[in-house]
C-alpha cells in the first residue's frame, strides 16, 4: 500500500481528487496491456476477438448470479473458454475467423439473455461490466491491473517471434500450442479490461493505439513502441480531458475518442507528411 501511495503522489502533479489519481494509475496499466496485446490483434487480424471474449462477460455474470458461483472467477473462466473455443474453431475449421469470431460471438451474447431472461434480477450486476467506470476502481482492481500488465510483457517477450511466425505461416502444427496460449492470454485481457472500462470500449483500447503505430511504423518493433506511447498517451489526455468542466464527458469515452482522434493525425501525417 505505500508503494501504491507513493505513486498516487506522482499522479497528483496533474490530478487532484485522490479517486483520480488511482484512476490514472489504472489507466496507465490498463493502456500497457491493451496496447501491447492490440499490436498482435491488428497483425492477427483478430479485431472482432475482443468483442466475443467481452460479451462472454454477460453470460458469465448470469451464471455466477444464478448460481452463486464467484462472479470474478465465473468470468474468467468463461472468457478464456471463449477464446480457446474460437482458436480451436478458427484451426479445425475451413471458415473464415471472421465468420468463425461472430459465430462465437452470437452464441455468447444468446447465452447471456437465456439465462439472465430465466432470472431477471441478475440483470442488476451487468451494469458495471457493460458500461465500466474506471473512475471507481479500488486498491484490488489496480493490483490486478498491475499483474496483468507485467503477464503481458512476459509473455510477448517470449513469445512475440513465435506468434508473428504464426502469422505468416498459419495452421501449422509447431504453432498449435503457440496459438491457443494466445488465444488464452488475450481473453484474460479483455476479461480483466472489462471490469475497468466496460464491453463497449475494450476494443477500441485493443484497436486504436496499434492502428496508430501500425500507420506510422516501418517495423514491428516501432509499431509496439509506437502503439505502447500512443495508448499511454491518450489514456491521460483523455482522462484529463474528461476532468474538465468545459467538457464534462465520461472517462472511457473520452479516453476512446483521444485514440481515435490521435490515429486521425497520424493517418494525416502520413499521408500529407515525411513518412510519404
Amino acid at each position: 500500500m505505500e508503494i501504491l501511495n507513493s505513486i498516487y503522489d506522482i499522479f497528483g502533479l496533474i490530478y487532484e481528487p485522490t479517486f483520480m489519481r488511482r484512476s490514472a494509475l489504472a489507466m496507465a496499466l490498463l493502456c500497457l496491456s491493451t496496447s501491447s496485446a492490440g499490436v498482435m490483434v491488428v497483425n492477427r487480424r483478430l479485431a472482432f476477438f475482443p468483442d466475443a471474449v467481452g460479451h462472454s462477460v454477460f453470460a458469465g455474470v448470469a451464471l455466477a448470479l444464478l448460481f452463486g458461483f464467484n462472479l470474478q472467477l465465473t468470468v474468467l473462466g468463461l472468457s478464456v473458454l471463449i477464446g480457446l473455443t474460437i482458436t480451436f474453431l478458427a484451426r479445425h475449421s475451413h471458415l473464415a475467423s471472421d465468420t468463425i469470431i461472430g459465430l462465437v460471438f452470437s452464441g455468447a451474447v444468446a447465452l447471456g439473455l437465456a439465462l439472465v431472461s430465466r432470472e431477471p434480477q441478475a440483470t442488476s450486476g451487468l451494469s458495471r461490466f457493460f458500461l465500466g467506470d474506471v473512475l471507481t476502481v479500488d486498491d484490488g482492481q489496480i493490483l490486478a491491473l498491475a499483474g496483468l500488465a507485467l503477464l503481458s510483457f512476459v509473455f510477448l517477450f517470449f513469445l512475440t517471434n513465435r506468434l508473428t511466425l504464426s502469422c505468416l505461416v498459419p495452421k501449422t502444427k509447431k504453432n498449435t500450442w503457440t496459438d491457443y496460449l494466445f488465444g488464452a492470454y488475450l481473453a484474460l485481457v479483455v476479461a480483466i479490461s472489462v471490469q475497468a472500462v466496460g464491453v463497449l470500449l475494450v476494443t477500441a483500447l485493443l484497436i486504436a493505439p496499434a492502428a496508430t503505430g501500425r500507420v506510422l511504423s516501418v517495423s514491428l518493433r516501432g509499431m509496439f513502441w509506437l502503439a505502447l506511447c500512443s495508448g499511454l498517451l491518450a489514456g491521460q489526455l483523455g482522462l484529463w480531458a474528461s476532468s474538465l468542466p468545459a467538457i464534462n464527458a465520461a472517462a472511457g469515452a473520452s479516453v476512446v475518442l483521444t485514440n481515435v482522434l490521435l490515429f486521425g493525425l497520424a493517418s494525416l501525417f502520413r499521408s500529407l507528411g515525411p513518412l510519404r
